[in-house]
């Protein structure tokens, strides 16, 4: 099965889904607006290619180092995100729960680190 029509069809949703982290860590936009148009890429369009037939596979493998943004977003961000109520509970900061604003800040973090990686190549 294939998720994707085409390479270029891959190459435009990196694209389009990392001008919304742009757009989010410079303040074009909310965070509650990113998480609802940026829809969890990661696991949506199963870019660890688990959906994906072998051709797919390889080419999502080709383009492994801009994919890697995205799935320490949905590991990293989006899946310890809870509601800022809950993130003031003991028990949810014990879990590593953490609400938008911390979200928000280690959206920022990585999207540094990640231009910062892209200027080093």
């Amino acid at each position: 099965m294939r998720v994707f029509a085409s390479e270029a069809e891959i190459q435009q949703s990196l694209a389009e889904h990392n001008e919304l982290v742009r757009q989010c860590v410079q303040g074009e936009i909310t965070f509650d607006y990113f998480c609802e148009k940026y829809n969890n890429y990661w696991s949506f369009y199963a870019l660890d290619g688990h959906e994906s037939d072998d051709e797919e596979r390889e080419i999502l493998h080709r383009y492994e180092e801009r994919i890697e943004l995205h799935r320490v977003i949905a590991l990293e961000i989006l899946g310890p995100l809870c509601s800022e109520e809950d993130a003031t509970r003991d028990i949810f900061m014990q879990a590593g729960r953490f609400g938008s604003g911390v979200a928000l800040q280690r959206l920022v973090a990585l999207w540094v680190k990640h231009q910062d990686a892209r200027h080093q190549l």
